[in-house]
């Protein structure tokens, strides 16, 4: 298991933090950590597409505390599944560590 992605996206912005790769199916652990001093919404999605779809929540506006962490285990992805976040700060970091296999 290894680290596969990280980012920190700009307030309000929906970005692809992980897309698994053609012929290949992952499980991830997702980890986001607010490092500022104010409470931060974040959301987490699941979809294929450029854009998360309405149905692909899996979290939407969990608060997350100044240096609070919000952690989601053993998401299963298949090949070219991409997992979206977005947080209301800029203060969020993202983490996605996990085990890719061939499809």
């Amino acid at each position: 298991m290894g680290l596969l992605a990280t980012l920190k996206p700009a307030a309000g912005a929906t970005a692809a933090l992980y897309t698994t790769p053609t012929g290949r199916s992952a499980t991830v652990n997702l980890s986001a950590c607010n490092t500022g001093q104010v409470e931060a919404r974040v959301r987490v999605a699941v979809g294929t597409g450029a854009t998360p779809p309405a149905s692909g929540w899996i979290e939407y506006d969990a608060v997350l505390a100044p240096s609070g962490v919000l952690e989601r285990t053993a998401i299963a992805l298949a090949a070219n599944e991409r997992l979206f976040v977005q947080s209301s700060t800029a203060d969020v970091c993202f983490n996605v560590w996990g085990i890719e296999e061939v499809a």
